[in-house]
Order: C-alpha cells, then sequence, then structure tokens
C-alpha cells in the first residue's frame, strides 16, 4: 500500500508517482514508507502479522466464514478479522500464514487535513483497543505461537499503552526541570540518540525503497522525503500521540462512530 496523493492517475491507473505536495500528506508518505515497507515485512518474516490493512486485503473466504467473518460492531474490523482467523486456525491446529506484500498493488488517499486524519488515527485506536480486549486471552499464550508470544504484547505495549508512557515521560522531565534538578548531559545525550535514532530509521526506509521498490522518478522527492524525516519526529509524532490519548478517551466513553472521511478523489 503507497500513498497515491499528488499521484498522476488515469482511468484508475498510476501514470506517475509523485510525492504528495500536501505536508500532511506527506509526513504520512514517509510513514506509509516505514511502516509498511520495513515493519510489516519483517512481521511477515516470522508469522507475526495481525493486521492486514482494509485498503487492500485478500482473504481466504472458506476460513472467513468458518470463523465468523467481519465483526459489525467494531470500528477496526480488519485486524480483528485477522486476528480471530489466525486464532481459529490455531484451535483447529491447522497451519497458516499472513503474508505480507511490499511491492504496492493498492495506491489510497490518505487525509490532508489534520481534522481528518485525527478521526483516522482515533479509529484505528479504538479499534487496536477493541481488538486487544476480545482476544486478551491470547497475551502470552504460547499456544497461539508468536501471535500470542509477540503480536499481542507488542501491540498492547507499543501501539496501546506507548501514548500513555510519551505524556508520562514529558510530565515527568516538565516536573523534574520545574523543580530545577535535571541531570542536563544526560538529558541532552538521551535526547540526541532517540531523536536520531527516528530519523536515522526513516532515511533508512527511504533508501531500502529505493533499493527494492523504487517508485519515485525525481532524485528531489528523495531529498523531499529526508528532510521531511528531520521533522517529523517534533512535528507529526506529537500529534498522533494526541489522536491516540484521544481515541483511548473516545474508547472509554462508549464512541462507536467511524468518524467522516472527506477524500479529493482524482477527478
Amino acid at each position: 500500500i503507497r500513498v497515491a496523493n499528488s499521484c498522476d492517475v488515469k482511468d484508475g491507473k498510476i501514470i506517475r508517482v509523485n510525492l504528495p505536495s500536501n505536508y500532511i500528506a506527506r509526513f504520512q508518505a514517509l510513514e506509509y514508507n516505514r511502516t509498511f515497507l520495513m515493519g510489516r515485512v519483517a512481521w511477515s518474516s516470522i508469522n507475526g502479522l495481525m493486521l492486514i490493512s482494509g485498503a487492500c486485503g485478500i482473504f481466504d473466504r472458506e476460513i472467513v466464514l468458518k470463523s465468523g467473518g467481519y465483526d459489525s460492531k467494531t470500528v477496526g474490523e480488519d485486524m480483528e478479522l485477522v486476528v480471530r482467523m489466525r486464532r481459529y486456525m490455531y484451535e483447529k491446529n491447522e497451519k497458516c500464514r499472513v503474508v505480507y506484500i511490499p511491492d504496492p498493488l493498492c495506491w489510497t488517499e490518505v487525509p490532508e487535513k489534520i481534522k481528518i486524519l485525527s478521526r483516522q488515527r482515533n479509529r484505528w485506536m479504538r479499534g487496536t483497543i477493541e481488538t486487544l480486549i476480545k482476544h486478551k486471552s491470547l497475551f502470552l499464550n504460547p499456544k497461539y505461537g508468536n501471535l500470542g508470544m509477540l503480536g499481542i504484547p507488542y501491540w498492547f505495549l507499543f501501539e496501546w499503552m506507548a501514548p500513555f508512557i510519551e505524556t508520562l515521560g514529558i510530565i515527568y522531565v516538565i516536573m523534574v526541570i520545574a523543580i530545577g534538578s535535571p541531570n542536563w548531559p544526560f538529558f541532552i545525550i538521551l535526547m540526541g540518540f532517540t531523536y536520531l535514532f527516528a530519523v536515522v530509521f526513516s532515511a533508512w526506509s527511504i533508501f531500502f525503497e529505493e533499493l527494492s521498490f523504487p517508485r519515485y522518478r525525481r532524485n528531489g522527492d528523495i531529498v523531499k522525503l529526508i528532510l521531511i524525516s528531520l521533522i517529523e519526529p517534533i512535528v507529526y509524532h506529537p500529534l498522533n500521540v494526541w489522536f491516540a490519548l484521544k481515541g483511548n478517551y473516545h474508547y472509554l466513553t462508549g464512541v462507536k462512530s467511524w468518524g467522516k472521511m472527506e477524500r479529493k478523489g482524482f477527478a
């Protein structure tokens, strides 16, 4: 799955791949590149995937029906169905694999407004919480292989809990500075390392794409993506933390709506 914003589209086909001109979409182009091309390829290699993106997923129809089909009561139907199908196969002692294909088969339009992006990420978080709670018996359960021992714990810690951990960390740092007892050398080294790690990881995902499935024809687009990776940890990531916190709040308050997704289309 890749970002289609600003690409030249004719008769439903991508004619020319362009870097999004909108900066919100450009951040997501980098994010999708990092998450899909690297993250999901890695999870796929150890058969630990628990999500097939709703934008493009191919399912074994027979197993879908046997495991109960789509759950109409969740807002994260794609993730919940994959986890339930895998759970069904483990409980039937049948072998199964969930595989991610890195070569882009689907080009999707991503939100270009913060308000629409907020609705999307809010829903993603609520869907994640619903799935993790519904299938909590899989957590660290060796019966379910890498799904129970790696996939579920990872999503619990790094997707559900991460916004709280980050927020508490920020509050703690502010408190330490306020009482006047920070270890500035250590603080600066740690912040610098964290920032550089994020930037290098994003930059490597860009180079990895160019080595494996190059799509951007202009070298300037690659340079722009690398430049956007320099500000992503400071601008875009904090927004996603805030959206995730709102998603948790809306889950607790019983919000079930998807939220309207406005799209420009490719006319």
